[in-house]
């Protein structure tokens, strides 16, 4: 079981509200610019995948450090 501080907590909470802005100003932008389904999916796509991989790091050394 992985037992987080309340600093690693306040960190996964930044982190989380860092991801939904970063989605929010990349569609943001991708509305402003006139990009076409493929593009904007794409940008959503990628940026998706790179936090998802982020936060199973994240998940994968807490429980690796918790043994």
């Amino acid at each position: 079981m992985i037992v987080w501080s309340p600093g690693e907590i306040a960190v996964f909470s930044v982190v989380g509200l860092m991801i939904v802005l970063k989605l929010w100003t990349v569609w943001h932008v991708s509305i402003k610019a006139k990009a076409n389904r493929e593009g904007k999916m794409i940008f959503l796509g990628l940026i998706s995948g790179l936090a998802l991989f982020g936060i199973g790091a994240k998940v994968y050394i807490g429980s690796m450090m918790a043994l």
